[in-house]
């Protein structure tokens, strides 16, 4: 087995070399969006070794203090521990859950095909855990914990929490493993994959607004309790608050093992929660391979389908448009509205606002703007179209390779690249007018609707700003292009990160003269009617200026033809 680790980290360094220097037949530019890429995980990296240190330096003065039993209470040293690995176990548990939902089940099927024993490959997996983040946050910890002990001259308190800390590492590796596995084999079939990822959005968004709308509620009860139950927060009455469930957590064992030893002196009682530690890491490592057993057993099977081809012809036709262009716009349409996120940045952004609106007019007192909403409905569908915006930049900042496979039958087609991006183009606005549609439903539910006149001024205003950024959009869709693949939500299907950063700051500098226009005073005598012409006005411009840019970006396109073919 160390034969098979010893392989892998060879193989997971040469495959990282590989991805920042990239191939022969990768141009200058290429490579500049690869150091980009790396740009973000370099800076998170760089942050995360600052609280690496604090946690490391942290654990080595809390054992120093324990051991020695100054400075803190034992009890109290012990529960921010105890704290601070129920975080961890936390992270272990939901973290996995979006990498595993990335995954196709491709490098298993590759894997398959060398000499190497199921259980190689799953231990490999498990080890391979422990450099997750959300795990490799705690190691230094728990080892200068130990280590803290030691130098506080409790040998035995350190022998007893490096166990403990390995069972625990243990533990979180092969939960974070057993998590992964599972969820990549519900993800193996597609129409599971998606509707899964739906409601797992979906509810995430509900749920995070729920405390909101109970907070009124506990307050009352609050207030009619007054000062019932009030008194020092103490170690033991948070623990007799905590639920009996919680003392089979990794880090209530490893908390109940300390305590007994520092605290009560029981040395059997502490080695008793270590052998259950113990226990429950075989356990989880056991429930991890029979269902990494599984998932290699369906990625070793054939699940291919019959895959139909869309319809090229469009249902309908813009004059100014050629027929080629309006093919790529259905198709490209048809594939957003069948995708996961196509089906989240087109369904969320209405809905999401206007429950967030239900929650903040329970409050119009807390700020000024808040109360407008009230009067001034059009403002609410105004910044879900603001959000649908950005919502959609999966596929109108990456609008070449989110198509993968279907953007080499069209380049394989008569079409060309001048049709190719205005398509493109044309798609992103169904889209984001389709959005539009549910969000001014969803915003007309929450407030009770308004006057006419802003709501069109608003929707003409939002299309304004969406086809101001077209261009850019294009042009750094065809400059870093990414693999993406839209049937999974998470980082997946995201945009380069150089594209997403542009379109975040082009976005904003395009609403600007939206805003000039559609708030009052800012232009003199102006009626609400006034406004709404324009508004329109100002579409027209951006519109007549934004196809002739089009023109421009397809020559960028022409000459980054064999780049966006090898972008899959």
């Amino acid at each position: 087995m160390i034969r098979f680790l010893r392989a892998f980290a060879w193989l997971r360094w040469r495959l990282l070399l590989n991805g920042v220097r990239g191939g022969r037949r990768r141009d200058a530019l290429e490579q500049v969006s690869r150091l980009l890429a790396l740009i973000v995980p370099a800076l998170i990296v760089v942050m995360s070794l600052g609280s690496i240190i604090l946690v490391a330096l942290g654990g080595l003065i809390g054992g120093n203090a324990l051991a020695t039993g100054r400075f803190v209470a034992p009890d109290v040293i012990i529960f921010v521990a105890r704290a601070l690995l129920i975080g961890a176990t936390a992270l272990v548990v939901f973290m996995p859950i979006g990498g595993a939902a990335q995954t196709t089940g491709t490098k298993y099927s590759r894997l398959l095909l060398l000499p190497i024993p199921t259980r190689g490959l799953h231990l490999v997996e498990v080890v391979a855990g422990l450099a997750d983040p959300w795990i490799l946050f705690t190691l230094p910890g728990l080892a200068l914990f130990a280590a803290g002990l030691a130098w506080g001259g409790r040998m035995d308190l350190a022998a007893i929490a490096a166990v403990a800390g390995m069972a625990l590492a243990v533990v979180l590796a092969s939960v974070a493993a057993l998590v992964s596995f599972s969820v990549s084999w519900l993800f193996r079939d597609r129409r599971r994959a998606e509707l899964l990822t739906i409601i797992a959005v979906m509810s995430i968004s509900v749920v995070a607004l729920l405390p909101q709308f109970l907070d009124d509620a506990e307050s009352g009860v609050r207030r009619r309790g007054g000062a019932r139950g009030s008194g020092p927060m103490t170690v033991a009455r948070i623990e007799s608050m905590l639920p009996a469930w919680s003392q089979v957590l990794p880090s209530e064992l490893f908390g109940g093992a300390m305590t007994s030893a520092v605290v009560d002196g029981d040395r059997r009682a502490a080695m008793s929660w270590v052998a259950v530690l113990v226990a429950e890491g075989i356990v989880f490592f056991w429930l991890s391979g029979l269902v990494h057993r599984r998932l290699l057993e369906a990625a070793g099977g054939s699940t291919s389908r019959r895959q139909r081809m869309a319809r090229m012809r469009p249902p309908w036709r813009l004059p100014p448009v050629s027929p080629q262009a309006m093919a790529v716009a259905w198709v490209m349409v048809k594939g957003g509205l069948r995708s996961v996120r196509g089906r989240v940045a087109v369904l969320l952004p209405g809905p999401m606002m206007a429950l967030v609106s239900l929650v903040v007019l329970r409050r119009p007192d807390e700020a000024p703007w808040i109360a407008m909403l009230g009067t001034h409905s059009h403002l609410l569908f105004g910044v879900s179209l603001f959000v649908a915006i950005f919502a959609i930049q999966p596929f109108t900042m990456n609008q070449f390779s989110s198509d993968r496979a279907g953007l080499t039958l069209q380049f394989l087609m008569p079409i060309s690249s001048l049709d190719l991006v205005r398509g493109k183009a044309i798609a992103g606005a169904a889209l984001f007018l389709i959005a539009a549609l549910i969000s001014g439903v969803a915003a007309a539910v929450a407030t009770g609707g308004g006057l006419p006149v802003p709501w069109l001024m608003t929707l003409v205003g939002g299309l304004a700003t969406y086809v101001t950024i077209t261009p850019v959009a294009a042009l750094m869709s065809a400059v870093f292009p990414v693999a993406a693949d839209m049937s999974k939500a998470g980082a997946g299907g995201n945009p380069h990160t150089a594209s997403t950063l542009v379109g975040m700051f082009a976005g904003c500098a395009a609403i600007l003269p939206v805003l000039v226009i559609a708030v009052p005073g800012l232009i003199p005598y102006a009626t609400p009617v006034g406004r709404l012409l324009g508004m329109a006005a100002w579409l027209v411009v951006v519109t007549a200026v934004a196809w002739v840019l089009m023109a421009l970006i397809s020559r960028v396109v022409t000459a980054r033809r064999e780049n966006l073919f090898l972008t899959k």
